[in-house]
């Protein structure tokens, strides 16, 4: 795409300015996703190695539909909760009902952060890190949800 979008290519010559500048921005744009995912990658292979071990419940941050590719889950324990999102795909056999809460172990990292994530016999394939689910970030989520269900409760009214 960027090679695309500097025009390196003999047919693409005559592609408008904004069209190039477009395409390089979103080649960058999977290299830098492409840097990211191999990082998650090592630095769970880390965690797998070397990171501290909890063990709580995992459980769905809100009901999971039939199209999604993204699974957002919530591991808690005694003492505190983390978000992260995971492939859907990897969590598919997992035994028991993850909207009640499954039993899972979470490798974390030097930073507190969750970087492995096993449900059971499964090892979930993590998309982003698992962050603390406190302060800020947990009131953000429930002041957007409260908002969605105020748009929806507009829309059956109207």
């Amino acid at each position: 795409m960027i090679a695309s979008g500097l025009r390196l290519f003999p047919d693409l010559e005559d592609m408008p300015t904004f069209m190039a500048v477009i395409f390089v921005l979103f080649g960058l744009m999977l290299v830098y996703a492409g840097f990211y995912h191999a990082r998650l990658r090592i630095l769970r292979r880390r965690a797998y190695a070397g990171g501290r071990e909890r063990r709580g419940t995992v459980r769905y941050l809100k009901p999971l539909g039939e199209d999604d590719a993204l699974a957002y889950l919530v591991f808690a324990n005694s003492h505190s909760e983390w978000l992260m999102s995971v492939d859907t795909s990897s969590i598919r056999k997992v035994e028991g009902d993850l909207s009640e809460g499954v039993a899972a172990r979470a490798y974390l990292g030097d930073d507190d952060k969750i970087y492995a994530l096993d449900i059971g016999k499964v090892k979930a394939l993590p998309i982003s890190v698992g962050e603390p689910f406190e302060g800020k970030l947990k009131e953000r989520i429930a002041w957007a949800e409260r908002k969605k269900a105020e748009w929806a409760e507009r829309v059956v009214s109207d």
